[in-house]
């Protein structure tokens, strides 16, 4: 017996589930690709810029005390690179194209 469990979480996990909701996360995430896209290319990672999709899935809710389990879209890159490109090495310094993505769709 979850000790935890309210009578809202019903209600909460079958709107995470909802097909809106997921559509909502998903649209957000299609709002951020180009963004981030062209902040690649514009620091000439074009490597980087070329690899960047749009990924979606639900998280296990393993961490989540209710077990929640939360849909998600995000802006993953896949060049061999785009670690050290975003966040930066001792030997490459940092772009933050993801970083900057979001801040420029929230304003």
């Amino acid at each position: 017996m979850n000790l935890f469990y309210t009578p809202d979480e019903d209600i909460i996990n079958q709107a995470a589930q909802s097909e809106p909701v997921r559509k909502a996360i998903y649209e957000e995430a299609q709002r951020l690709l180009p963004i981030a896209k062209r902040i690649a290319y514009a620091e000439h990672a074009t490597e980087f810029g070329d690899s960047l999709h749009v990924e979606s899935g639900t998280r296990p809710g393993t961490k989540s005390v209710s077990g929640l389990r939360r849909p998600y879209s995000r802006v993953i890159a896949n060049s061999e690179d785009a670690e050290a490109q975003e966040h930066g090495t001792s030997q490459k310094m940092k772009t933050a194209i993801l970083a900057r993505a979001v801040v420029e769709l929230g304003d």
